[in-house]
């Protein structure tokens, strides 16, 4: 049975503990600026990579914009690396011998652990704790690239808002490849390319340019059910839907709908198509708190009864069936959903 922990009770900031879990997180920069060029980009990427690796987290999905990163999360929190892959990823992560002052150096850590003992043991635990969990693998993603930032560009203080948007996802094909699309399509919605392929700094441009962790990850999101070959065009097909670019003409079905319009159509029970849905930023992604199957949504529910007023009776709403099938959402959003 699930356990979840809510981070910050007032804000309903909710975690699953001691299972494996999926997160969809949006943190942005402070007021919104846009720190973000080509270079921090590149260095967030890399940062994440390093992050990831260091921590055991995969990251399912990802794009980086101007003000803002959009990650999908996989925590494995049952997963106890051995001593040996601990030391692996602590140098990797921090190198052969430069790291901060409040931490031992990998040869230093090799010593404690190869020695054994009550300072063996405290030493590991620390170390351990930081991997496998969401809020230290962001704040430890989120400080270190304030830190390069920072130094760069001669600034002081931070760069990002205060607090990351979390949402619980099902890990479930249909879900996460739902989540996954609508991250990639961040750039198209933003007018920046017409296909998501041409912005390097998301997962699907990753994965057709070879990296192996991207396309590892995009198997994962059909549960490894399916070889890369399949498993990138039955995506392709989610990011643009069938027959997107059948006409054979350029810019053709590149449009993209109003929100007035989009939420109009919605309303009236009509069918919206997935790529065009999908390329709407739409707010059940993002403050819905829980996304996924209405069973999913119940269970997230059940477990954190306490975390809700006495009155509430349902657990979640269910989506537009027309546009979004069986998926359902806890946070029932009655305004601007779509913008």
């Amino acid at each position: 049975m699930r356990v979840l922990r809510n981070q910050y009770r007032s804000r309903k900031r909710l975690l699953i503990d001691d299972q494996v879990a999926i997160y969809h997180i949006v943190t942005r920069t402070t007021c919104q600026q846009f720190l973000f060029g080509p270079e921090e980009r590149e260095v967030f990427c890399n940062l994440l990579m390093k992050q990831a690796d260091f921590s055991g987290v995969e990251v399912l999905s990802y794009c980086v914009m101007s003000n803002h990163v959009h990650l999908l999360l996989q925590i494995n929190p049952e997963a106890k690396p051995s001593d040996p892959e601990i030391l692996r990823r602590y140098e990797n992560y921090y190198g052969a011998e430069k790291v901060p002052l409040s931490a031992y150096s990998a040869s230093e850590l090799k010593a404690i652990l190869t020695e054994g003992g009550p300072t063996a043991d405290k030493e590991r635990a620390r170390v351990l704790a930081r991997m496998n969990d969401l809020p230290a693998f962001m704040r430890e993603l989120k400080q270190r690239f304030s830190i390069w930032y920072n130094h760069k560009h001669e600034n002081t203080g931070t760069i990002w808002s205060a607090r990351y948007k979390s949402l619980i996802v099902e890990n479930s094909p249909e879900t996460l490849t739902r989540v996954a699309a609508y991250i990639d399509l961040n750039p198209i919605r933003a007018g920046i390319v017409t296909d998501p392929k041409d912005y390097r700094w998301c997962s699907y441009s990753a994965g057709l340019a070879g990296q192996p962790r991207a396309r590892k990850a995009l198997i994962q999101l059909f549960h490894g059910k399916r070889e890369y070959k399949q498993a990138i065009a039955a995506y392709r097909l989610i990011l643009f839907g069938k027959g997107y670019q059948s006409k054979g003409v350029e810019h053709k079905d590149r449009g993209t709908i109003s929100a007035e319009r989009l939420e109009e159509v919605i309303q009236q029970n009509g069918h919206v198509p997935i790529n065009e849905l999908l390329r709407a930023r739409i707010r059940y992604f993002s403050d819905g708190m829980a996304l996924g199957s209405k069973a999913f949504i119940q269970q997230v529910f059940e477990n954190n009864r306490d975390k809700f007023g006495i009155n509430r009776k349902r657990a979640g709403a269910r989506l537009p069936p027309a546009c979004w099938g069986g998926l359902h959402v806890m946070r029932d959003l009655k305004k601007h959903v779509y913008s």
